[in-house]
């Protein structure tokens, strides 16, 4: 069908079958001999100058001579069409009479044209819409002009745009709906014509979606078009509609249906129907387009609110024999909403629309929840566990899949732990299951508690127990427990009686709380003690106190004790009955000291005063009995004398006591008495007092060093002290009259020193005592500063160099009125000079250390002291600064500034100098310390140094140079773009001078070859109908490039002529471009040319089959002097589709493990250069560890084993 634009059908019209010539011999016809037709006249293979329809319009006749031959019987010719079909027969015109030789095939075109135009009225063309160029056709000759129309007027019927129409003598026949009317030629309004094309688009639309352009005369003038809307009908109840789903397995999913995690969604039967009901497999197809297969897509999709998740997705197609099928699905666990979703999608491309219309699908909705309990967890329990006191035991019920579930009927929960009574209340049913109300009872033996295995059951789970491990602690205080446990308790009066006290909970265990106190009160007699003891940490003490002491008693007498736990109202109190018998043991010790005939009692812990160094005797003690009367008894020991007298003893004397000789002593006295029932002691203190007055002692306070002239500010206490030094606090003013003051050459008014250093001596006296005080005399205050060793004083000038550190030192020197140097430490203030590091004392000199001078020229440097707020002035120096001949200041760099930079080209020579202060060239420096620096600008105003490239100097050409140097022949980078240059000279190890910075601009250099912006992969390409099939490139970018790859070649325009070739110059079977032209041109502008549109091949296109050909771009620029090299890029041809697509695959491939080698190359590159690097780096390691245990060697320094590597 493709081909009717070629090659024309000739369809028998008005003369029908019958041949154009009748034949006549000399006026008679021959009935039996006709002639069909001659080359000249015959119907053309392609269209020519008039309709193919006016061939079939045309008779004659043929006149011959007595020259043929005729049958006897006059019927038939002999040889007449043999000899008119030689090709040396000649034809000629008669024209007015006159024989005329021609070509006959032209002048009978031409005659036939005319004839049409004249005399033929076939379609009347109406409604004239425009002119327009057919792109189908393949000739280019007959792509334009063409004239459309709307509408046409045809054996005395319209045919207009939109009406349905169908076609005859097609294969296959077409129904479709008349979209546009094609005539040949440029005409401008309503014309009759016996040809031309229309142009339908093909009904149903849905179903084909596509248009067909056939000749007018194939349109069937005698269908209705009621007959063609059945057709039409018919055809698009044949379209998938609905799809029909059963479960021949069971486990059927309902629309909207809850189901328990795990339950499995049966196998699925799927049928695609058609409006008819009819099962299909595939759209259905003619035989002018192939049918194509249909496949049923399967989603189950989980919907969150953040995202729809695919969990499932398969893709059935039809068997043949049996229908869309979809196995089992158990796999579905998940909580949430869920939609299974079948939809129709097609097999090539798995589109879900046809002809702008969506192919059938069914959702089902369904909601996945949780399973019936299968297994549980224990939550998070609140400690602590306590015997007696509830507790709740939280569980987390799962299904078989580990979902949180709830119980959905009740459960008798059972509850073992080994050693324990358990009980607990119902188990909560619910989102929330909890055992409420557990309380445990039993036997823990420790107050720290003890551990259990709790084990819980819930009977009818699959997983039933879980074993969790608890610490069980004793419980709240229910019972307090006291040892002895009779309830009449005897005791002597005197003595305390401890109680074993126990708290303890319900089941009897010892158990402790915070402010656990166990109080016991004693009633029946006044003046009783309380007892109170801490059980919070052990639960359990000694419950004890004070003695239990009633006074006066001779018979047994009761008493009450009451126990209780102080603030616990659960725990009930306990009594004991105290029976107090009365006491036969020592109840008190007495001391007493005679004065005369009198007895003074000295109580416990009393003080007593003696004057020091003398003997206290007469000393008594007495031991009271109670409830008898008091008699002396032996005494066990005492503290200040290790041997005691017995027969003092006896008499109921104490040893005597010595007091102290010095006051600050103080004497403790201790008496003790013991035996097997009570311990008894008494204590006092001896506190000596001073004697009578028998020295004198004097103290200054301060400093012993005095100035001459000044008066002493310290103080001297002057002491009156007895035989041992104590000094006496009972002296009055009175005997201040009596103290005199004496010392030689003391001046008592006012007291004057002169400026030699005495040392003097000050004697102190009252009455006959006296005592001495040394006075050290120094130098005094400052009053003059004086500058000792500045050179030429007289001048007061010095001459420096500007930066030199320590090389002004001043020694300066301080001097009282009497001119007397002496040290005192001051603060300097320089007015010219930066900073003064400190000021160092020298004994009587302080000395000045500068570090450095920064002004030139002639400067003042005055030093001043401060003291006490007073000013002391130095005379003025003059200092003159000179620069520094040696200094660097700057870089002096000098270069051709004039030309440019192309890539990869090389610098001019750039000559680089030291500039000192002085303005001078500094010259032997090490060349070594100069070096160029050079880095790519990222921006124009930031100029950091990222990826710097260093130079080091060429040596100098000539001696005249020096103090110069030259950077010679550096290469200018091969990257275009905007440079930084900057050269360095390294001052020390730290400081660097860097020149200032050069901007210079990298510019292309001279055009090379042809390249585009990235290298596309190879084609693989055949000449099948399909155009993605027959395409070599799509939107290439080729440019002019420099040897390094740079763009240039802004200023050149031209042509690129694409064309293609073999490498092997013997084959001329070469592809062609669509068009089946040879050449392709593409315009050339600002160093680029843009092939936007698809390079294409020829449909059907010449070309060996399984061929590598090169596609070949050559530029034409008539400004370049010298050719470019063309860009070529080779492609394989296939005039096999599969195949094509085959190497276009293994094509791609093989491109991509071409770069993948190119990047790992680069790699190994990297890595054994790095690898070079560092073995160059060990090689300089081990020389400089060579080099430096020579030396240590050398100053025979032994190197230790440890430090070799």
């Amino acid at each position: 069908d493709d081909d009717d634009d070629d090659v024309l059908i000739v369809e028998k019209g008005a003369r029908g079958k019958r041949p154009i010539f009748e034949c006549f011999w000399n006026g008679r016809l021959i009935p039996y001999t006709t002639v069909e037709d001659f080359d000249w006249c015959a119907p053309p293979k392609k269209r020519g100058l008039a309709p193919i329809e006016c061939y079939n319009r045309i008779s004659g006749a043929l006149f011959t001579n007595d020259k043929f031959q005729v049958s006897t019987n006059k019927l038939t010719f002999m040889d007449l069409e043999l000899k008119l079909k030689d090709k040396n027969t000649l034809f000629t015109r008669i024209f007015n009479g006159q024989e005329q030789r021609m070509k006959i095939d032209r002048e009978f075109t031409l005659w036939l044209k005319d004839c049409h135009e004249k005399y033929d009225k076939q379609i009347r063309f109406t409604i004239f819409k425009g002119i327009t160029v057919r792109t189908d056709l393949p000739s280019k000759r007959m792509q334009s002009p063409w004239t459309t129309y709307a509408a046409i007027e045809w054996d005395g019927k319209t045919y207009k745009t939109g009406q349905l129409v169908k076609t005859i003598k097609t294969h296959p026949i077409f129904y479709g709906s008349i979209e546009k009317f094609f005539l040949y030629g440029d005409h401008d309004g309503d014309i009759f014509a016996t040809g031309g094309e229309v142009q339908i688009a093909l009904e149903p639309q849905a179903l084909y979606a596509e248009t067909r352009i056939i000749p007018i005369s194939k349109l069937d003038r005698t269908v209705s078009e009621k007959k063609v809307k059945k057709y039409i009908e018919d055809e698009m109840a044949r379209l998938p509609d609905k799809l029909s789903v059963t479960w021949p397995e069971g486990d059927e999913l309902l629309p909207n249906e809850t189901r328990f995690a795990g339950t499995p969604i049966g196998a699925l039967r799927i049928e695609i129907l058609n409006k008819k009901g009819e099962a299909m497999q595939k759209l259905p197809g003619t035989s002018h387009g192939g049918s194509k297969k249909l496949l049923v897509e399967l989603k189950v999709i989980l919907h969150s609110p953040t995202e729809n998740k695919e969990i499932i997705s398969h893709i059935s197609q039809h068997g043949g024999k049996w229908p869309y099928w979809f196995k089992k699905m158990e796999n579905l666990q998940k909580l949430g909403n869920y939609s299974l979703k079948l939809q129709v999608v097609l097999n090539e491309s798995n589109a879900d629309t046809y002809a702008g219309r969506p192919l059938p699908s069914k959702v089902f909705k369904f909601t996945i929840i949780e399973g019936k309990p299968e297994k549980f967890l224990v939550g998070l329990l609140e400690l602590p566990f306590r015997i007696g006191v509830p507790f709740n035991i939280p569980l987390e019920l799962q299904d078989e899949f580990g979902h949180p579930t709830h119980l959905t009927s009740r459960i008798r929960p059972i509850l073992e732990a080994s050693g324990l009574t358990l009980k607990h209340e119902d188990i909560c049913v619910g989102t929330k299951c909890v055992i409420k109300g557990v309380t445990a009872k039993g036997c823990i033996n420790s107050c720290q508690g003890k551990n259990f295995n709790l084990k819980i059951t819930l009977p009818g789970l699959k997983e039933d127990t879980q074993i969790i491990k608890i610490r069980l602690q004793p419980g709240p205080p229910q019972q307090l427990k006291v040892k002895p446990d009779s309830e009449i308790l005897k005791i002597e009066n005197g003595t305390a009686f401890p109680f074993q006290v126990e708290v303890l909970d319900e089941s009897g265990n010892i158990t402790v709380q915070p402010e656990l106190i166990v109080h016991c009160k004693f009633l029946g007699a006044s003046d009783l003690p309380v007892y109170s003891v801490d059980c919070s940490n052990g639960g359990t003490n000694i419950l004890a106190g004070p003695v239990i002491h009633v006074q006066n008693i001779k018979k047994d007498q009761i008493l009450k004790a009451k126990i209780e736990v102080l603030n616990c109202k659960d725990v009930s109190p306990v009594e004991k009955i105290i029976k107090l018998l009365p006491s036969s043991h020592v109840a008190r010790l007495q001391v007493l000291s005679m004065n005369g005939q009198k007895a003074l009692q000295i109580k416990h812990q009393d003080e007593i005063t003696c004057v020091a160094g003398r003997i206290m005797n007469k000393l008594i003690f007495q031991i009271i009995i109670c409830g008898r009367d008091t008699k002396l008894i032996h005494l066990k020991s005492v503290n200040w004398t290790p041997k005691i007298d017995r027969e003092l003893l006896m008499q109921g004397l104490l040893p005597d006591v010595k007091v102290p000789s010095s006051v600050k002593d103080v004497r403790y006295c201790l008496i003790t008495y013991l035996d097997e029932h009570v311990s008894l002691e008494s204590a006092f203190t001896v506190r000596p007092i001073p004697d009578e007055p028998k020295h004198i002692k004097c103290k200054l306070k301060g400093s012993n060093t005095l100035q001459l002239g000044e008066e002493l500010q310290s103080e001297i206490d002057v002491m009156i002290t007895d035989q041992f030094g104590n000094q006496i606090q009972t002296m009055t003013s009175a005997c201040i009259n009596s103290l005199g003051v004496s010392g030689p050459g003391l001046d008592k008014s006012n007291l004057k020193v002169t400026w030699q250093v005495f040392i003097r001596q000050l004697c102190f006296a009252w009455r006959e005592f006296s005592d001495f005080i040394r006075v050290n005399l120094i130098a005094g205050s400052p009053a003059k500063l004086q500058c000792v060793d500045w050179p030429e004083l007289e001048r007061s000038l010095m001459i420096v160099v500007a930066g030199s550190s320590s090389l002004l030192s001043l020694l300066l020197g301080f001097c009282d009125v009497l001119d007397v140097g002496r040290q005192f430490q001051i603060y300097l203030s320089l007015q010219v000079f930066r900073p003064v590091e400190n000021s160092l004392f020298r004994r009587d000199f302080i000395s000045i250390f500068m570090i450095s001078v920064y002004c030139r020229g002639e400067h003042i440097l005055q030093l001043r002291a401060s003291y006490n707020k007073t000013v002391l002035d130095c005379p003025i120096l003059t200092i003159n600064v000179l620069p520094d001949p040696e200094k660097p200041v700057c870089l002096n760099v000098k270069y051709d500034k004039s030309p440019s930079f192309p890539a990869g080209g090389t610098f001019p020579d750039f000559m680089v100098s030291v500039v000192s202060e002085d303005d001078t060239i500094i010259k032997n420096i090490n060349p070594a310390r100069i070096s160029m620096k050079m880095w790519e600008a990222q921006s124009s105003r930031m100029r950091t140094q990222v990826d710097v490239t260093t130079f080091s100097c060429s040596k100098v050409k000539d001696d005249k140079e020096d103090g110069f140097f030259c950077f010679r022949d550096k290469v200018v980078p091969e990257r275009v773009g905007t440079y930084c240059i900057q050269f360095t000279f390294a001052m020390d190890k730290i400081n660097m001078l860097n020149s200032e910075q050069i901007i210079i601009e990298v510019v292309p250099n001279d055009p090379v070859h042809l390249l585009p912006d990235s290298l596309p992969a190879t084609p693989a390409v055949s000449n099948v109908q399909a155009l993605t099939s027959r395409t070599l490139v799509k939107d290439l970018y080729l440019h002019i490039m420099d040897e390094y790859n740079n763009h240039t070649g802004r200023d050149l325009v031209g042509r690129i002529i694409a064309k293609i070739k073999s490498p092997n110059e013997e084959d001329t079977e070469i592809p062609q471009f669509q068009g089946k032209v040879s050449t392709v041109e593409f315009p050339f502008e600002r160093g680029s040319a843009e092939i936007v549109s698809n390079l294409v091949l020829a449909e059907d296109s010449p070309g060996r089959d399984s061929t590598e050909y090169i596609l070949v771009f050559e530029p034409h620029l008539p400004a370049l002097k010298k050719p470019l090299e063309p860009y070529r890029l080779s492609f394989m041809f296939y005039n096999d589709s599969k195949k094509q697509q085959l190497m276009a695959t293994l094509t791609r491939e093989k491109d991509q493990l071409s770069k993948s080698i190119d990047l790992y190359r680069k790699m190994f590159d990297t890595t054994n250069q790095l690898v070079d690097e560092m073995k160059c780096q060990v090689k300089e390691a081990e020389a400089r560890e060579t080099f430096l245990k020579n030396e240590l060697k050398k100053h025979q320094i032994e190197l230790p084993q440890t430090n070799i590597v």
